[in-house]
Order: C-alpha cells, then sequence, then structure tokens
C-alpha cells in the first residue's frame, strides 16, 4: 500500500514536471502591440509580444503568419530562428519591418521577413503559433463583421477550460496603420486572453515599442521644425532658421518658415526651441 501510494505521488510529481517543461518553452506569449502602418506609410510595421512567464524564449520554434479577411491567403511574417536571451513574464520580443525606425533608436529583435499585405490592414488575423502551425498559441484579429475567417486558438492562453478551443474574438475596426498609434493589449503579463474587441485599445498618443533588452522608444512623428531633415529639432535647425531670420520663405527658406507666415520670424524661432530634441520622421 505505502509503495503503491508512493509510486502515485511520484507519477504526479513526473506529470507536474511535464506540465511545467512544457509550458518553458515559447508558447506562453501574448501579441501586445501591433502597428500596420505610420502616418500611411504601410512599409513601417512593427510587432511587439510579451511573455506571460518565465522561460518562455525558446521563440525559434515558433512563427507568425497572417490571414486575409476570411482567414484565408497566410503570409509568414516572421518565422523566428532564433531564441531570445531573456525570459521573464513581461519581457518583450520586438518584431519590426527594416523601414520602421524608433527613437531613440534601438535594436529591434527581428526583422519581419514579410509585410502585412496593406489589403489586410481593414479585415484580417495574426497569429502567434507554432512552426507546423498545428498549434495557434495567440490570435489577434480585426476588421469587426468584416473579417469572416477563424478566432480559435490554443486555450493555454485563452480563458477557456482545455481542452476546448480557445476564442480569441475580433477587434471591430481597421489595424492602425494612419498615425503613431498602435492596437495594443491592456491586460498584465501574466493575463490570459479573454476576447479581442475587450482586450485591446488603440494607443493614446504616439506608441512606445521595446526590445527583449528593455529598450523603449516611441514611432518618430513628423515635425516642420525638423528644418534641416536629419531626423532630430537640434541646433542646426536653430542656426537654420538664424541665417533666414528676417526673410521671406521662399525661394531658400521655405522650410525655416515653420508656421507658414510667409516670413521667417521671431515665431519660428520659438517652435524651434519648444520642439528642442524632438526626434522626426
Amino acid at each position: 500500500m505505502k509503495t503503491s501510494s508512493l509510486l502515485c505521488v511520484g507519477m504526479l510529481a513526473i506529470a507536474g514536471l511535464m506540465c511545467s517543461s512544457a509550458h518553458a518553452v515559447f508558447d506562453l506569449m501574448q501579441i501586445e502591440q501591433v502597428i500596420g502602418g505610420v502616418d500611411g506609410d504601410t512599409t513601417k510595421q512593427a510587432i511587439q509580444l510579451r511573455m506571460r512567464s518565465s522561460f518562455q524564449n525558446f521563440v525559434s520554434a515558433a512563427r507568425m503568419r497572417v490571414f486575409d479577411a476570411q482567414g484565408r491567403n497566410p503570409v509568414t511574417v516572421i518565422d523566428f530562428a532564433s531564441d531570445m536571451a531573456f525570459s521573464a513574464c513581461g519581457r518583450r520580443v520586438l518584431i519590426t519591418s527594416a523601414n520602421f525606425g524608433l527613437d531613440p533608436s534601438i535594436t529591434s529583435d527581428f526583422t519581419m521577413t514579410s509585410l502585412i499585405p496593406a489589403s489586410y490592414l481593414a479585415a484580417g488575423s495574426l497569429t502567434f503559433e507554432n512552426n507546423s502551425g498545428t498549434a495557434v498559441f495567440w490570435r489577434l484579429s480585426w476588421g469587426g463583421a468584416s473579417y469572416t475567417g477563424p478566432t480559435d486558438g490554443s486555450c493555454i492562453n485563452d480563458d477557456s477550460l482545455c481542452p476546448s478551443p480557445g476564442d480569441f474574438g475580433v477587434w471591430p475596426n481597421a489595424l492602425p496603420s494612419t498615425s503613431q498609434q498602435a492596437l495594443r493589449f491592456q491586460g498584465a503579463c501574466s493575463a490570459l486572453s479573454t476576447l479581442n474587441e475587450n482586450d485591446y485599445a488603440v494607443t493614446a498618443g504616439p506608441s512606445v515599442w521595446t526590445n527583449n533588452a528593455t529598450q523603449s522608444g516611441t514611432v518618430p512623428v513628423p515635425c516642420p521644425e525638423d528644418v534641416n531633415g536629419d531626423g532630430t529639432v537640434n541646433v542646426l535647425d536653430l542656426i537654420d532658421v538664424l541665417l533666414c531670420f528676417g526673410l521671406r520663405a521662399v525661394p531658400d527658406c521655405e522650410a525655416e518658415d515653420i508656421n507658414g507666415d510667409g516670413t521667417v520670424n521671431v515665431l519660428d524661432l520659438i517652435d524651434v526651441l519648444l520642439a528642442f530634441g524632438t526626434a522626426c520622421l
């Protein structure tokens, strides 16, 4: 009897270890934030994953795909070729397009292999899944009634009781692409999905992006105060305005007439000073 009890305890312990190791790879992950374009430029895209637990850094066994409004015609956005260095609840994985750009300049963890097609931005679905596509661990769908594809996925990241499939729902609007705002998950790092329409919201201002090493930066905003177009409002822009001070805006001082009143004057100087240090598109 005692031997039998010990055997049962041992089997339960092994089962517990098996369950623990099964979720110590990469599957406990949220699609935390997505942007389909910056100020209408759909070549500037980014996706941010967030780990729901420790030991979720072995993402080389995962990929991300995006589907059209009918849940068809998948495009592989990224097939992760390596694992992450850092792993804990709240650690991110940052995937950006080659043309994305950040303020301050930070290193993304991965570069997107393919963009989310512009035709998918009105309605579509993005999945974080295993390499074979047999298990969708998180799904973000958008477009409301215009999206008619599947919304299911693994229940390990959803509030459904396993083994029932999880239902991730559908965000009611298009994926943000016309400003610096992104669609962002509102829950804690450990939170399960309920429904996309409840879990996500558009950021209040320019979106902030964070890589696995916890470096963060915002999407640069366009600003006329960057007179020389080098990406930052700095002393060089101030000098340009001073060199044109008192002159009419055309033909050589058009950029220096920041407020567009036809003359480079103290108001343009004030604009540069107020924006001093800002990073711009």
